[in-house]
């Protein structure tokens, strides 16, 4: 079943609040009930503060001035302080009569004082019952003997029990014990009126809760709507982006929340896919291009050899120059599936300790070779026991496809450079020429595939456009990086930078040494011949 997320969002936000208020309404019901019945007994431990304050007097040192019947009869029936005569329900051991006297008045005084409707009842100490109230209406509590036996003189004890008088209904009574000297005061308590209360209570919370659950599902369907009313804007722009026009964006909500985020990162998301499709258009156009040219001089050699009968000589020269467009075809064609095998993480690479001087010696001496028919002059700066991680023939490769581009971009009797030092962390090699150099607008291109600065020019030495795609490759594979520094006119620096292999700390101080005095001397000898061959030629 298909649910918005704006109704999912209300349902959660329904299922949240029903709990909050679940666990309000327990918790206040809880809170209101314990603080009752905290209430409830501290007014029994009022009542037997006082009864315990007349027990404490010893008999018979107190003046009693208030006539024993007339308090028994008052206590009987408080309602009628002059002409009570029901005397029943009251049990009074006549034994000690001022005793029972000081306790009659004690009682009366707590009667007329807290009418409230409590159940008195005293307990000698063998729990003969020796007084009850006219409130028990001649009944007694019937106190389970193990609730009794907790009466202590420390503090009274509380305990809920259900009582069940023979002339009346079942009451739920909240009941509190003492001991003090020879006597057991009980008081209790019926706790019906605040059952009736919780019930009232615990009704209204019932009744509100749904009301309250209703217009917060009702508010929160609203600030949802406002909420995700932006997405649904998103949604409509989003919709209306193709590949065909990329460059349009999605509007970028004003408040900044995690929308408006979200917002910016698809607008940065469809920035990085136009560029790509960009990028795949170029590559498209450039790959028809080249694979084009070859095959349509292939074509056109081909017809050229069966028009008429030809020579060996001339039939020789239409093979020699198809084989030499179909080489080149063979060239782009592998440059392309090793970038696409690159890309797709297919080519792996044998990472083993290379020394790198040795390499750059050796590409140095074939960089003379290929100079030396244009009359260039090569100046290596190569610094001794440098150490990579390296997979030998790519790195190899890599290198010399940047020798043999500054041979090839550099005029006759220019100057190749190629320098090998290392910053105690990387070994770095510039290749710098004197060359017809770079321009800026160009420097951020010439890594792409296909991109030449110069077509017609590169197209001329055979240049597909792309071997700094392979060299920029082969150099992150080494964990490396590559930049270029140019000036149009002045010639061209490439800068790669490789990690070296297991340095230790001495080996790297002594790696970040300065150029001595004799590599001075020399650098200053090379470039002042170099001055002196071109005012010669």
């Amino acid at each position: 079943m298909n649910i918005s997320l704006r109704f999912k969002l209300v349902l959660w936000f329904g299922a949240i609040m029903a709990l909050a208020l679940g666990a309000f309404g327990t918790l206040a019901y809880s809170s209101v009930r314990n603080k009752l019945i905290s209430n409830l007994d501290n007014s029994l431990n009022n009542v037997i503060e006082t009864l315990d304050g007349v027990l404490a007097k010893e008999p018979g040192k107190e003046k009693i001035s208030i006539d024993p019947k007339r308090i028994k009869s008052l206590i009987d029936n408080p309602t009628d302080k002059k002409n009570n005569k029901n005397t029943t329900n009251v049990i009074v051991d006549t034994s000690t009569k001022k005793t029972n006297d000081a306790l009659s008045e004690a009682i009366y005084e707590q009667i007329i004082l807290n009418p409230r409707n409590f159940m008195i009842e005293v307990l000698d100490k063998n729990n003969k019952v020796i007084y009850s109230s006219a409130s028990l209406a001649g009944d007694t509590l019937k106190l389970p003997i193990d609730f009794i036996s907790k009466a202590n003189e420390v503090k009274p004890e509380y305990q809920t029990f259900q009582h069940n008088p023979s002339k009346s209904e079942p009451q739920t009574l909240r009941t509190s014990i003492y001991s003090k000297q020879k006597y057991i005061v009980v008081v209790a308590y019926p706790i019906d009126e605040i059952e009736n209360f919780l019930k009232d209570f615990f009704g209204t919370i019932l009744a509100i809760t749904p009301i309250v659950l209703f217009f917060t599902l009702l508010v929160g369907w609203f600030i949802t709507r406002q909420s995700l009313k932006p997405l649904s804007e998103i949604i409509i722009s989003a919709q209306e982006i193709s590949a065909s026009n990329l460059s349009r964006r999605l509007p970028v909500p004003k408040p900044q929340d995690e929308i408006r985020t979200l917002t910016v990162t698809l607008n940065d998301m469809i920035s990085r896919l136009e560029s790509s499709f960009e990028r795949v258009k170029q590559f498209t156009g450039d790959a028809s291009h080249e694979l084009r040219t070859p095959l349509t001089i292939i074509m056109g050699e081909l017809e050229l050899a069966l028009r008429k009968k030809k020579s060996n000589e001339e039939y020789q020269d239409i093979i020699s120059s198809s084989l030499n467009e179909v080489m080149r075809l063979s060239d782009v064609v592998k440059s392309l599936l090793m970038l696409s095998r690159a890309e797709q993480g297919k080519i792996s690479t044998d990472m083993k300790e290379t020394n790198l001087s040795e390499m750059m010696q050796e590409l140095t001496e074939v960089a003379t070779i290929l100079a030396e028919p244009r009359n260039q002059y090569v100046t290596p700066r190569i610094e001794e026991n440098l150490f990579v991680a390296a997979d030998a023939p790519k790195l190899h490769q890599m290198f010399f496809n940047l020798i043999d581009n500054a041979i090839k971009y550099t005029p006759d009797n220019g100057m190749i450079g190629i320098n090998l030092d290392s910053d105690g962390k990387y070994a770095i090699v510039r290749v710098r020429d004197t060359g017809i150099g770079i321009s800026p607008e160009h420097q951020k291109k010439i890594f792409d595939r296909f991109y030449r600065v110069d077509k017609a020019r590169s197209r001329e030495m055979g240049g597909a456009g792309l071997g700094l795609s392979i060299v920029e490759w082969t150099v992150q594979e080494h964990n490396g990086d590559i930049s270029v520094t140019s000036e149009v006119g002045q010639g061209s620096t490439f800068i790669v930078r490789i990690p070296l292999f297991g340095l230790s700390p001495k080996e790297t101080i002594i790696l970040k040494t300065k150029e001595t005095t004799t590599q001075k001397i020399s650098k200053v000898l090379d470039i002042t011949r170099y001055i002196k061959k071109k005012k010669n030629n």
